[in-house]
């Protein structure tokens, strides 16, 4: 193990590559697997026929005898659900560990500031009124979380703003407040809401998930990935200097203020636009981040594109787990995510295979 650890932080853009490797393999993976196993050549096909006809080149590929049923499985319902499975585990990872290295907490995660507490309050209140005055569907659900989950961190910044600007102590005690309050009020919703599809609707939504997944839920997000790994690996000197207390990052010339505020801009687009699409799945950002320290260290130049990576090919392995473990029906995604995370978390706590500096 020690060889290995050794190896990938002496070789970190091999194992990203490797990892990247793994992360289509795990696509393909993804998409052929299921109630309906679909051959993985067939998946190939399907994938770049599609891909060549945006562009008007689908006579590149022949798709033979294979079946349209079997081709509409593959592009319609589980690409875009694979897609996107990928893209929440990476933005979760993320975000992670992004307010690990604000707060300097082991337990942080991107929930701690109530973002998802937000989002889910915005999501059921849109799901009551969609049901008395139809407005646009999962579009409005999704708009209802993001402005919910972008309203309760400013709230959340607002009221942990001192003199002294932002302080870790002050945001995790003003976001467990946030969150605990707006939980409330979505459980209040949720119990006396006259609907039961809404409700039945709502809790699943609450669970996480990526059954109703569509093409046009990846854009954001896919464009927001790219630029927030970039930003925090270019921030990775700070935020290491973070990792050893204000008073030493204050003496290296890092400015906290500007990096903190840079760190909640990231983590709350990511996670609400996160929770946007998926509902709440928790237990990503907070494991997966450690798993990876434990391996390449504090070094956030190995760290974010790493977490970032396994983040995706994790989230991926959970959903197909979901569709496979109870068919033809599926498990919320949120429901696993908690069997393996929580064993996994205190295993790591049990071992103690590293220090969080």
């Amino acid at each position: 193990m020690k060889k290995i650890c050794r190896a990938v932080k002496a070789h970190t853009p091999l194992t990203c590559l490797i990892l990247g490797g793994a992360l289509l393999v795990s696509v393909v993976l993804g998409i052929a697997l299921g109630s309906v196993t679909i051959p993985f050549v067939d998946v190939w096909k399907i994938m770049f026929h599609n891909l060549f006809g945006l562009v008007g080149r689908a006579e590149m590929i022949d798709l033979g005898e294979i079946r349209e049923s079997t081709q509409n499985i593959v592009w319609f319902l589980r690409a875009p659900r694979v897609l996107l499975g990928g893209l929440v585990g990476a933005s979760l990872a993320l975000s992670g560990v992004g307010m690990q290295a604000f707060t300097k907490n082991p337990l942080a995660e991107p929930y701690v500031l109530g973002i998802s507490s937000g989002a889910s309050l915005g999501a059921v209140l849109a799901m009551l009124v969609g049901v008395i005055l139809p407005l646009g569907g999962k579009l409005s659900i999704s708009a209802g979380a993001f402005i919910g989950s972008l309203l309760s961190i400013i709230l959340v910044y607002t009221l942990a703003l001192s003199r002294d600007g932002i302080t870790p102590i002050r945001l995790v005690l003003v976001g467990v407040a946030i969150s605990s309050l707006c939980s409330a009020c979505t459980n209040y919703i949720v119990y006396t809401a006259p609907h039961e599809a809404a409700v039945r609707e709502a809790t699943f939504w609450m669970l996480g998930g990526f059954g109703s997944a569509k093409w046009e839920d990846l854009p954001v997000l896919s464009a927001l990935i790219l630029p927030c790994v970039i930003a925090m690996c270019a921030m990775a000197k700070p935020l290491n200097a973070m990792m050893m207390g204000d008073s030493s990052a204050v003496t290296l010339g890092v400015n906290l203020n500007l990096i903190r505020k840079i760190l909640i801009v990231i983590t709350a687009l990511l996670t609400s636009t996160s929770v946007s699409v998926s509902g709440c799945i928790g237990f990503v950002g907070l494991v997966i981040p450690h798993l990876i320290r434990a391996v390449v260290g504090p070094d956030h130049k190995r760290l974010v594109p790493l977490a970032a990576l396994c983040g995706a090919i994790f989230m991926i392995w959970v959903d197909v787990g979901a569709r496979l473990v109870h068919p033809p029906t599926e498990i919320p995604v949120g429901i696993l995510t908690a069997f393996m995370g929580a064993p996994m978390f205190l295993w790591m706590i049990k071992v103690r295979r590293y220090e969080f500096k």
